[in-house]
């Protein structure tokens, strides 16, 4: 698939394999990454030989423009910011028909934003949400929202196009002690993440919203189309606490113990077929 252009003017870089007419997995990566997050994933033979698999860019991320003014970036106020971000996915599902839309961190994000500024799934078929809160930014200390992410989860946030080793060791970790990261892993990541202008970054940390009172309102046979995926061993978002908030509005989750916030990166196969049991009990 050729490169797309956004209705704000931006270019974004689209990667596609697996079956031409199969039907679409859409794929959005996190905050500092890339497309690349997904090459492991997109190269599992069960998912290559019945979808058609397409992985893009963010703005301001990988091979997409990166050399853009602040209000391509950042927006004032979170349904502003929702519009923002949905336009890139909007310029890739573009002729597409019943997508399948598969967010990793950030990525989990841009899909609810897409689904606020939509009303819903539109002509989506089914969300995936891995390894993604829904809510962003400063809630009161006696919301179950509170706990979703830790000072030092931040700072590596904060600091990824500066510090990429740090961002990638926290990100690959599989629980607070785990250092069993390989050195390539770690050096893929830093480098995708120091590639990512520190605006960019800082557009995405500036995506302030809290998606609860727009997802407990969608209606059940929507939600029961809707999945997050929960690695238990998350070193940036808390398991306990994003269970918690994926409660509250009803959206039903599945975890995966002894694995982190990397999952499809660290364990590509084993999170190709968390998807196809997924979609095939979706049916």
């Amino acid at each position: 698939m050729p490169d797309v252009t956004t209705e704000d003017g931006v270019r974004i870089n689209v990667v596609e394999k697996g079956r031409a007419d199969g039907r679409p997995l859409v794929f959005v990566h996190g905050l500092g990454g890339s497309s690349r997050m997904w090459e492991g994933v997109m190269s599992v033979p069960e998912l290559a030989d019945r979808y058609r698999l397409l992985a893009f860019d963010l703005r301001g991320h990988g091979r997409s423009d990166t050399d853009l003014a602040p209000e391509l970036l950042t927006a004032d106020g979170p349904v502003a910011g929702a519009e923002l971000w949905s336009r890139d996915l909007d310029a890739v599902l573009a002729g597409t028909v019943s997508p399948i839309l598969v967010g990793w961190s950030f990525g989990a994000g841009v899909i609810q934003s897409w689904l606020q500024t939509h009303g819903g799934l539109g002509p989506a078929e089914a969300a995936v949400l891995a390894c993604g809160p829904n809510v962003n930014g400063p809630v009161p200390l006696d919301d179950p929202a509170a706990g979703l992410i830790t000072p030092e989860a931040v700072g590596a946030l904060v600091g990824a196009a500066h510090d990429g080793t740090t961002f990638a060791r926290r990100i690959l970790a599989n629980r607070a002690d785990d250092t069993s990261a390989d050195a390539d892993a770690i050096k893929c990541v830093a480098t995708i993440a120091e590639a990512t202008p520190a605006e960019s970054v800082a557009g995405v940390l500036r995506h302030v919203v809290d998606f609860r009172p727009f997802l407990s309102k969608l209606s059940a046979s929507t939600r029961a189309r809707v999945t997050a995926v929960i690695a238990d061993g998350d070193q940036i978002f808390d398991a306990a606490a994003s269970q918690a908030v994926w409660e509250q509005v009803g959206v039903r989750t599945v975890h995966v113990p002894g694995s982190g916030h990397a999952l499809p990166i660290r364990e590509p196969d084993r999170f190709a077929h968390l998807l196809l049991g997924i979609l095939e009990s979706d049916g």
